[in-house]
């Protein structure tokens, strides 16, 4: 959004593993092979920013309730994007996302590739988006190191413009790690509460009259068997 420079919303492609708990009879815990899913976010942080001496708390909340909302993980995106008549038409005709973004999990030396993502070097394969952005968190001695890969076509970016944008998200990460530091404050968002219908404003209220320091959020995937349309 920086690099865009006005307005406060990004639409990204997110992908997933395809994993997702969609019904408490469906146990995916044992499926083998390689799953995948893609499909666009709209993502608004409005006046908050994730800069220092800015609002990153309130760019996080934003974020993660908008990401929350999104129905099974956008496990049915694909399924209108790509096989119901009704709706694939209209969807082909929308722009694709400038962004995609993969996180791919933990992993330790032992685990594939050595834990390590692979570069293939300037137009190694075709892109279907300006800027690609692989994330794993890759364990050392003990400790979680996030490690990122930008693939971009050269001719939208040159590698200086591509560094000065891991620059910027590097950055932001550390406002947002800062934040969120072992000496932070536990604070809640509605999707943290999915069995009552909670604003933030009633959130806000709520918290001032009780301590919700010790609550635990609802983990992912813990209320998956509620209705679609009831989803956090």
């Amino acid at each position: 959004m920086r690099r865009r420079g006005s307005g406060s919303a990004l639409v990204v492609h997110l992908e997933g593993h395809g994993r997702e708990v969609v019904s408490a009879q469906a146990d995916v815990s044992g499926t083998v092979g390689w799953f995948t899913t893609q499909y666009p976010v709209r993502l608004d942080i409005g006046a908050a920013s994730v800069t220092a001496g800015g609002r990153p708390g309130e760019a996080l909340k934003c974020v993660k309730e908008q990401l929350r909302a999104v129905p099974s993980g956008g496990l049915g995106w694909g399924l209108l994007r790509y096989l119901d008549p009704g709706t694939r038409p209209a969807l082909a005709a929308l722009p694709v996302p400038d962004v995609r973004f993969n996180y791919l999990g933990r992993f330790t030396a032992t685990d594939a590739a050595g834990g390590r993502l692979l570069d293939l070097g300037p137009d190694a394969v075709p892109l279907a988006h300006a800027l690609e952005v692989d994330v794993m968190a890759v364990e050392e001695n003990g400790e979680p190191l996030l490690e990122a890969s930008f693939s971009y076509p050269s001719g939208l970016f040159t590698e200086d413009e591509a560094r000065a944008l891991a620059a910027a998200w590097s950055e932001a990460l550390g406002v947002l790690a800062d934040h969120c530091g072992p000496d932070a404050e536990a604070v809640h968002t509605p999707s943290d509460f999915p069995l009552v219908d909670l604003t933030g404003d009633q959130l806000e209220l709520l918290a001032q009259e009780m301590d919700f320091g010790d609550l635990e959020p609802v983990p992912d995937g813990a209320d998956a068997t509620r209705e679609e349309g009831d989803r956090r």
